[in-house]
């Protein structure tokens, strides 16, 4: 029987899905095992097994961290009593969607299996990019400025971003945020 690291349940929780984070954004999700991500996590099977039943079930929780991590920073700057530019904002959204390539590829991953019949997954990116549009609306409606089509600019901004990720992981020539964030300022009439 292998030896198994002691903890307590968020830890253990924690373990797993630190692993599977890291196994999914380097092989996929087809590619990698519960078994997989017990030996990564350093935890048994048995362990792996009484949190998560199925692949399915876990892929759920890191969605929502990793939807919450992409997030997270981006509200506290709408909430935050500092003044706000929207060169602030669309800096701070392309630094934390653009900067790291494992949370591209896992961006990426979850969006292949929520696209390719997995309806739950699927739901809940729509949930996602719906705070994201809020997000880039409630923005908008702080700022001086035309307030036209703000929907249609939400919109427009996620679509950069993920078509931005994408050409980040084929390794296509890069785009500097500064210049990104000014294009779409232009762009956008802001």
């Amino acid at each position: 029987m292998a030896k198994t690291n002691k903890g307590s349940g968020e830890d253990n929780r924690q373990k797993i899905i630190e692993a599977a984070m890291a196994m999914i954004g380097e092989k996929g999700v087809d590619k990698t095992s519960l078994a997989q991500i017990s030996k990564a996590s350093g935890l048994s099977k048995g362990t792996l097994y009484y949190y998560y039943a199925s692949k399915n079930e876990l892929i759920f929780d890191i969605a929502d961290l990793h939807m919450e991590r992409m997030t997270g920073a981006l509200f506290s700057m709408i909430d935050g009593d500092r003044a706000l530019s929207w060169e602030s904002l669309l800096t701070a959204f392309f630094d934390t969607l653009l900067t790291s390539e494992a949370r591209s590829r896992l961006h990426l991953y979850l969006i292949r299996e929520a696209i390719s019949g997995n309806d739950s997954l699927k739901s809940r990116f729509q949930q996602t990019y719906s705070q994201w549009f809020g997000l880039v609306d409630e923005a908008y409606a702080k700022m001086p400025g035309l307030q036209t089509k703000i929907p249609a600019k939400s919109k427009f901004l996620v679509a950069v971003v993920d078509g931005f990720i994408l050409q980040g992981l084929l390794e296509t020539d890069p785009t500097s945020i500064k210049e990104i964030v000014d294009l779409i300022l232009k762009s956008l009439d802001i």
